[in-house]
């Protein structure tokens, strides 16, 4: 049965310098939760308290309402994948996968049982008596996601798991982890810094920076409707633009560069005429007119078509370089020097208090 995880008010310290002062989150019982953040954020140091690798000065860390924060690292019936797989190079595959059960004392019928379930499930059950030079990257880290869920712990911790595979490999073993998590139904927290892996393996994803929690949600919630300007920025990409709302009875716009006012129905309440804001508009959320008018005036400087898309590098104006994407469907490839007018896609774009940086959007349609 699946647990769940509590983390309340943790404060960690390294002498008189606090890394994460009063975190709080929660992670479902069975959930893919992932950290993510860019280094130094403090979401390895918080998944090595979880552990039990480092100590914690304040607050408390508890599994299925179990304190654990004096609990030893070895008995807290959890299973750790590093980013190096920290494999044995003396052990053959099925040695290494079998390393944990024997240090708990299982029984020799059981340990052959279990290994050969774990293997078929990670897929290298044809790999049980290879050495780990003859492994390829993947396969070594499919060695080590065996050796900590074989154990069948209540929590499965992994950090950065991925970051020494090339790219086509990430993208194969992102999704068989997210597939054997799935299959396996065991409580995970996946620590990366790479936003798109991120974005394609959790059920929700925590947003650090500087030892804070700046926003946590599902991929979709957070990539569509971001909390804050450092989220909206982390997570994709986004250009912005400095804006001021505008009203007219009860009817609400944020107006542009050059004049262009863009009618909102989903401003916050409190906004007000004049109010100054930060504008957050994705590639994708830009229509691209060529020769339009009504919109921000703007010229191509260049593009890149990727087949599906084309993605354009324009400068507006105002001198600002954007990057917006348009689908092949719309047309042909704009050539270089092609006026355009760009207009943005009022129910996606983003809109944040100019001086808090904190979002003045409300309710949750997308």
């Amino acid at each position: 049965m699946s647990v769940s995880i509590r983390i309340a008010n943790v404060v960690k310290k390294y002498g008189d310098h606090t890394v994460i002062d009063g975190l709080s989150l929660d992670v479902r019982p069975g959930e893919f939760f992932t950290l993510l953040g860019p280094s130094g954020c403090g979401k390895t140091t918080l998944l090595r308290m979880i552990i039990g690798f480092n100590s914690i000065e304040g607050g408390e860390i508890a599994i299925a309402d179990r304190r654990i924060n004096d609990v030893p690292p070895n008995q807290r019936n959890m299973g750790m994948v590093f980013q190096n797989y920290a494999i044995f190079p003396h052990m053959s595959v099925k040695e290494n996968v079998a390393f944990g059960l024997k240090m708990r004392g299982v029984p020799q019928a059981d340990i052959d049982r279990r290994v050969d379930e774990i293997l078929r499930v990670v897929k290298i059950d044809a790999l049980r008596d290879r050495m780990p030079t003859a492994l390829s990257g993947g396969q070594q880290q499919r060695v080590a996601l065996a050796r900590a869920i074989v154990i069948e712990p209540e929590v499965l911790l992994m950090d950065e798991p991925l970051s020494n595979l090339d790219a086509k490999l990430r993208v194969e073993m992102r999704n068989a982890i997210k597939q054997i998590q799935r299959q396996i139904d065991i409580t995970t927290v996946y620590v990366t810094h790479d936003q798109e892996e991120a974005l394609a393996v959790s059920d929700r994803i925590a947003v650090m920076e500087g030892g804070v929690v700046r926003q946590i949600g599902s991929p979709q919630r957070i990539y569509c409707r971001p909390a804050d300007v450092f989220v909206s920025t982390f997570i994709g990409l986004s250009n912005l633009f400095e804006g001021t709302v505008r009203t007219n009875g009860d009817a609400k716009a944020v107006e542009l560069p050059q004049g262009y006012r863009v009618p909102m129905t989903n401003l916050a309440v409190e906004s007000f005429d004049g109010q100054p804001v930060t504008v957050s508009v994705r590639p994708e959320e830009f229509i691209i007119e060529e020769g339009g008018t009504g919109g921000i005036s703007a010229v191509v400087k260049s593009s890149v078509f990727l087949g599906l898309t084309t993605h354009y590098f324009i400068e507006t104006a105002d001198g600002a370089m954007v990057e917006a994407i348009r689908e092949q469907a719309s047309g042909p490839i704009l050539p270089d020097g092609t006026r355009v007018s760009l207009r943005v896609k009022a129910e996606r774009i983003n809109v944040f208090r100019a001086a808090e940086q904190t979002t003045l959007i409300e309710g949750d349609a997308l």
